[in-house]
């Protein structure tokens, strides 16, 4: 049984990319107020990794579905897995989080106290 669900499995991926989309303009707001270092810019970076690997998710499942032979078999290779989906997304995670957490934080450190 063929599941041709599967290219739409990226549709989390893109959801972590609008909401990183939407921490660049809610930080560029906070960091105009506050006056704080403009580094929002990078959210759009990490959300181009993030596009990155959802696209390479969709290509992949779509040659993983495919007749045999159809698709190139380098695209089912577990090296262009990592290279093309799992890296960028690490590092594409991993730059929401940290400035996510640089313009965010406060509201943690204030809840504690």
């Amino acid at each position: 049984m063929i599941i041709i669900a599967t290219p739409l499995g990226v549709g989390g991926l893109l959801a972590i990319a609008f909401l990183g989309l939407l921490f660049a303009l809610f930080s560029r707001r906070l960091s105009s107020v506050t006056r704080m270092t403009n580094y929002h810019r990078w959210f759009l970076v990490a959300a181009v990794f993030v596009i990155l690997a959802a696209m390479s998710q969709v290509i992949r499942s779509t040659a993983a579905l495919a007749p045999s032979g159809v698709a190139p078999p380098v695209l089912l290779e577990p090296w262009f897995s990592l290279v093309s989906f799992h890296i960028p997304l690490a590092i594409g995670i991993t730059i929401d989080l940290v400035l996510v957490w640089y313009y965010w934080g406060w509201i943690l450190k204030e809840k504690i106290k």
